[in-house]
C-alpha cells in the first residue's frame, strides 16, 4: 500500500504491534503493559531472543500478561507482516530508514499526514540495534521521536508507550471534559442570569464593568457543572411566598 491509498483508507481500524528480536524480558512486559493502556489487542514475536513466557516478562506486563500468553511467533517478518494495510517502521536513526528508501516522518508529522489507516502493524525493533535497513524497506513509512540529540535513542518500552499514545491520543476519551465541566452553553445561562441579578441590584454603579469582569473570572476559572449550577442558583430571583 503506498502514500496515497493510505489517506484513502477507513481509518485505524486495528493495530498489531511487531516486535522484532526481542532480548529483554522486562522490556517485553512493560511492551505487553503499554499495549493493553492503548487498546492494542495483538502482539507478534519476530525471532524472539529470550522467554515471552519467562518470570520477568509475566510480572513486568502486570494485567496484560493475556497479551504475551497469545502472542504469535514468527520466522520471519515478512510473514508477520501479512495480511497488514500498511506496515509502520521505528528508529531512532532517521538515516538508516532513507538508505533503506523508506519515507522517513518525526512522530508528529506521521500524525498530521497519515490521519487515516486501516489495518496497521508498527514494528519494534532490537533492543539494542532496532531494525535492519532490510527491515525498515518492507515498511511503507518509518517514525522516529525527536530528542536530546546528545542521546537520542529511547529504550523501546519507552518508545512504544510514546508511540501508541500519540497514535491513539482521542480515542479514549471518557468524556470528562464534556460531563465534569462548564460547557458554552452553562457559560451563557450563568451570565445571563448575573446579568439579571445586576439590573436588580441598584447598589452597583458600573454594572457593565462587573459583568466584565465576572465573565473574565469565569472563564480563567474553567468551572465545574456544578460549580455554575451554584452560582446560578445564587443568582436566580426567588418568588417570595404568599
Amino acid at each position: 500500500m503506498n502514500a496515497e491509498e493510505a489517506h484513502t483508507a477507513c481509518g485505524w481500524k486495528d493495530v498489531t504491534l511487531i516486535l522484532v528480536g526481542s532480548e529483554y524480558q522486562i522490556n517485553l512486559g512493560y511492551i505487553a503493559r503499554a499495549a493493553k493502556n492503548f487498546g492494542i489487542s495483538e502482539i507478534r514475536l519476530v525471532n524472539p531472543k529470550c522467554n515471552h513466557l519467562g518470570k520477568q516478562a509475566i510480572r513486568f506486563s502486570k494485567h496484560a500478561r493475556e497479551l504475551l500468553e497469545s502472542a504469535k511467533i514468527y520466522q520471519s517478518l515478512n510473514d508477520a507482516i501479512e495480511g497488514s494495510d500498511f506496515v509502520i517502521g521505528t528508529t531512532a536513526i532517521w538515516h538508516k530508514a532513507e538508505e533503506a528508501k523508506s519515507n522517513i516522518y518525526s512522530l508528529d508529522s506521521f500524525k498530521k499526514n497519515f490521519k487515516s489507516l486501516g489495518n496497521a502493524s508498527i514494528i519494534i525493533g532490537r533492543d539494542g540495534t532496532g531494525l535492519t535497513k532490510e527491515e525498515l524497506g518492507l515498511c511503507d513509512a518509518s517514525i522516529y521521536i525527536p530528542g536530546n540529540k546528545e542521546y537520542q535513542t529511547l529504550n523501546i518500552s519507552h518508545a512504544v508507550s510514546i508511540i501508541l499514545y500519540e497514535l491513539t491520543k482521542g480515542k479514549f476519551d471518557d468524556n470528562l471534559l464534556s460531563t465534569k465541566y462548564a460547557n458554552t452553553k452553562d457559560i451563557t445561562s450563568v451570565s445571563y442570569l448575573f446579568k439579571e441579578f445586576l439590573k436588580n441590584n441598584h447598589h452597583i454603579r458600573n454594572k457593565p464593568k462587573v459583568a466584565s469582569v465576572f465573565m473574565h473570572i469565569i472563564k480563567r476559572s474553567y468551572p465545574t457543572k456544578e460549580e455554575v449550577n451554584t452560582l446560578k442558583s445564587a443568582f436566580t430571583k426567588r418568588k417570595s411566598k404568599k
